[in-house]
This record gives C-alpha cells, sequence and structure tokens, in this order.
C-alpha cells in the first residue's frame, strides 16, 4: 500500500511540475507599458481557454498531491 502511495505520489508530482511549466506567465512585460488593455476574445473569455483549463487542472492535481502526502504520513 505504501509503495502505490509513493508511485502515486511520483507520478502526481511529475504532472504537477509538467503543467505549471506550461502555463503562460500572468505578467505582460514590456508591452503593459505601453497602453491600455486589449479586449480580445481571449481576455474576455478567460474562463474558457486552455489557460483556464490548465490552472484548473494545477489547483485539483495540488489538491491530490497534498492528500498523498498526507496519506503517507499516516501510513507511515
Amino acid at each position: 500500500m505504501k509503495t502505490a502511495i509513493i508511485v502515486l505520489q511520483i507520478i502526481v508530482s511529475i504532472l504537477l511540475i509538467a503543467i505549471v511549466l506550461v502555463q503562460p506567465s500572468k505578467t505582460d512585460g514590456l508591452s503593459g507599458l505601453m497602453g491600455g488593455t486589449s479586449d480580445t476574445f481571449f481576455a474576455k473569455n478567460k474562463s474558457r481557454t486552455s489557460e483556464a483549463v490548465l490552472s484548473k487542472a494545477t489547483v485539483v492535481l495540488a489538491i491530490i498531491f497534498g492528500a498523498l502526502a498526507m496519506a503517507q504520513n499516516i501510513i507511515k
């Protein structure tokens, strides 16, 4: 049982690292200094974009990672 939890935690941690690295940055960089905000389709519909899916997947994987860490500590 303990080995299965360790293997699951390793898989979840690798997935979590990969999803965090794939996410785009939240800052505008130098383009934010030049002008106002852009009202593009993606700016108005951020909840439907792949960025929102990656953000939700990050939260879910972080919760799973925390639960596995607690389970691993309890089984110890």
